[in-house]
This record gives structure tokens, C-alpha cells and sequence, in this order.
């Protein structure tokens, strides 16, 4: 059976519009989950999560995590906290972290 130029054309479009959902899919898998990571977001995202506490009031606590500025409260309300110090964040209350002074 000789192959026409109508079905050449169809199998090099067919190709090209497989080949480019199939490399946008893994493109995008690759993007999201490198190298097997869990695509956690969200609360599950921050627990675990370091972070410098950048001020501590009577009424506030102010935590930078990857260069944001959350508002925190400590894990533990008998630690000491002081600006400067490392965190590790346990929890997530709403938008206020849970934190644990790190040793």
C-alpha cells in the first residue's frame, strides 16, 4: 500500500499534537512533583517549615518564613522567644503559626 501525501500529513499532525500533550503533561508532573516529592500545599505545606522570628511583643509574634512575615504563637507558652532566634513551625492555627524555638 503506498502512503499518499493526505495520510503523511495526517500522521505528522496526529505526531506533532501527541508529542506536544504528552511533553506539556510531563512538563508540568515534572514542574510539580520533582524528583518524587509529595505535592503537598497549604497547612501541610508549612509544618516542618524553619524560620527566624523577626519580633516578639506581649501581643505579637512575627515569624519570616521563606521571606514572608507571619504572625505566630509558641508552641510551648512557658518558652522564651527572642527576635533572631529559629523556629521550627508544629502547627497551623488559621493564618497564625505555631512555633517551637529551635535548639
Amino acid at each position: 500500500m503506498p502512503i499518499t501525501e493526505t495520510f503523511l500529513i495526517l500522521i505528522i499532525v496526529l505526531d506533532t499534537a501527541g508529542s506536544l500533550f504528552i511533553g506539556a503533561w510531563l512538563g508540568r508532573l515534572l514542574t510539580r512533583y520533582p524528583f518524587g516529592a509529595s505535592g503537598f500545599t497549604g497547612v501541610e505545606a508549612m509544618i516542618g517549615r524553619h524560620g527566624v522570628i523577626k519580633s516578639v511583643s506581649p501581643e505579637r509574634i512575627e515569624v519570616v518564613v521563606d521571606s514572608q512575615v507571619w504572625a505566630a504563637s509558641p508552641f510551648d507558652p512557658k518558652e522564651k522567644l527572642e527576635p533572631g532566634d529559629k523556629a521550627i513551625i508544629k502547627d497551623v492555627d488559621g493564618l497564625k503559626l505555631i512555633i517551637q524555638k529551635k535548639d
